[in-house]
């Protein structure tokens, strides 16, 4: 039985960088899509050693334990697929609404826009929250009791630390997904070719 290896399905060394893999997904994803004369089954696992090496939870657990969480990478790759779902929802609306012919809207580079301008905030909000969490954790070891005892505000300050923490993870994954969906939208020349590589894909 054949080993999947993402690695060597992108052509890529273990220490890729999160740049590299989406150069190599770029580069192979476009001669291997089915629409342009590509394999079918090399495709398919093309996008699914991108999706596992996107996701940074999937990817940790192949190079440590060399297991492929199916479920993991399907979950990121449905995410994305809702991203970019929910971007095209709002292009064809704005289309609509403005009466322009659909049939000459560029969607995919509609969809880019709206990605890219959802990927700024994210990295925005990102960054303050880091600052939040820095500043939240320089007051809890200014305010700590020097005898060691239990601190009323301390401990209020740890929750507020704790649940800063998991939203911080949410948007570091959100951005991340949305990096994800920018790499898929510069792959296809159109919303056809986009929407055939997310099917293939799931």
């Amino acid at each position: 039985m054949e080993t999947f290896d993402p690695y060597l399905t992108l052509g890529l060394g273990r220490a890729a960088t999160s740049g590299a893999i989406k150069a190599a997904y770029r580069q192979r994803v476009q001669t291997a899509h089915p629409d342009r004369g590509g394999d079918p089954a090399e495709f398919i696992a093309i996008v699914k050693a991108f999706g596992l090496l996107s996701d940074p939870e999937a990817r940790k657990l192949y190079d440590e334990a060399g297991i492929i969480d199916g479920d993991g990478v399907r979950n990121y790759h449905r995410d994305v697929t809702t991203i970019l779902a929910d971007m095209f929802d709002a292009a064809v609306e704005t289309a609509v609404a403005t009466g322009l012919r659909l049939e000459r809207v560029n969607f995919v580079a509609q969809m880019r826009v709206a990605v890219e301008a959802s990927l700024a905030d994210a990295r925005s909000g990102l960054a303050r929250s880091g600052r939040d969490i820095e500043a939240l954790n320089a007051l809890r070891a200014r305010i700590r009791r020097h005898d060691g005892a239990e601190n009323l505000f301390v401990a209020r300050l740890d929750t507020q630390i704790e649940t800063r923490t998991a939203q911080h993870s949410q948007m570091r994954r959100r951005v991340m997904l949305l990096e994800t969906a920018i790499v898929e939208l510069g792959n296809y020349r159109s919303e056809v070719e986009l929407i055939a590589a997310l099917e293939a894909a799931q």
